[in-house]
């Protein structure tokens, strides 16, 4: 049986759904939250099973787990170029820096203690934004080590710190506006380090922003974004928590843009609409390797048994 392709010309892909198999029987079905790659091309699952995080190699196979009982509720992943791993942690209000042995070295926020926005579990409105954190989303590092963070689905900023840890500024408040946000929920940074590249989910817009908060432009015509990753040449990869009712090998839907916002490739199945109350699929993260290969990792609701939420497209 031949493999779906999808997208076009150079950014044709194909669905490898035998990558990683053992591990996805063995570790985790269903959601995934986030993914990032190393420099070897090594892949970070975050999943809201146990054990969180899987490492599986470029093969598919698995090296690692860790971080058993630590998420209140996992989102986000991210692996810097010194080789440092963070994790997000929406559920209790938190960011967690790892070492090399997979020991927490660093927590950003107060677990457990959410910042007063007005955003509660049963009035879930972002009336005022405030610092960090309430409920982050993701992050992204600079050459210097500086850290970027989305906050998130209880409040509306982007906080900066430095590398170790300190608050260096906040930006954005609730709003539709330039510079405001309805749910800053994925975050990249561009090659150079001067642009960084905010998915203003619930705006349906990516805005782009200076290293120290100031507005450039926005992007428009996605579908929620939720996650962007800057590949080696610096297209800009964003994936859209559009949801989708037909589970299969084609992504809900990933967009390439060029650096200048031009769209190089958009990658799903526009006709697989999603009916209310039925089960349903959509893009969360995005990672991309040296070889050009995207993985995608997917939430929802009311899966089937089979089904994992994650995918690996090769371009060919």
């Amino acid at each position: 049986m031949t493999a779906m392709k999808i997208g076009d010309g150079k950014f044709t892909y194909e669905c490898d759904e035998s990558w990683g198999s053992e591990a996805k029987e063995r570790y985790f079905s269903g959601v995934v939250a986030g993914v990032t790659v190393d420099e070897e091309d090594n892949v970070y699952v975050l999943t809201r099973s146990d054990p969180p995080v899987i490492v599986l190699d470029k093969a598919g196979h698995v090296l690692e787990t860790f971080g058993s009982g630590l998420f209140g509720r996992a989102h986000g992943m991210f692996r810097d170029r010194d080789g440092s791993l963070f994790g997000v942690d929406d559920g209790r209000h938190a960011v967690y820096k790892f070492n090399d042995k997979r020991e927490v070295i660093m927590t950003l926020g107060t677990p457990d203690c959410g910042t007063d926005t007005g955003y509660t579990k049963n009035h879930k409105v972002v009336e005022r934004a405030a610092g960090p954190f309430n409920r982050p989303t993701r992050l992204v590092t600079d050459d210097q080590g500086n850290i970027y963070v989305t906050d998130g689905y209880g409040n509306a900023r982007v906080h900066k710190f430095d590398a170790a840890g300190k608050l260096l500024k906040s930006w954005g408040e609730p709003g539709k506006e330039p510079g405001q946000f309805n749910l800053p929920h994925g975050i990249g940074i561009s090659l150079d380090n001067k642009t960084l590249y905010v998915a203003d989910r619930q705006n349906f817009r990516v805005q782009l922003f200076t290293t120290e908060g100031e507005y450039i432009t926005s992007w428009t015509d996605f579908h929620r974004p939720s996650d962007i990753w800057v590949d080696k040449d610096g297209l800009v990869y964003v994936s859209e928590n559009r949801r989708c009712g037909l589970f299969g090998p084609v992504p809900s839907r990933v967009t390439i843009m060029s650096p200048k916002g031009q769209i190089v490739a958009r990658l799903g199945d526009e006709q697989a609409e999603y009916s209310e109350g039925q089960p349903f699929f959509s893009a969360h993260g995005v990672a991309v390797d040296s070889e050009g290969t995207i993985y995608v990792g997917n939430v929802g609701q009311n899966w089937r048994k089979d089904v994992t939420g994650l995918f690996r497209y090769v371009r060919v």
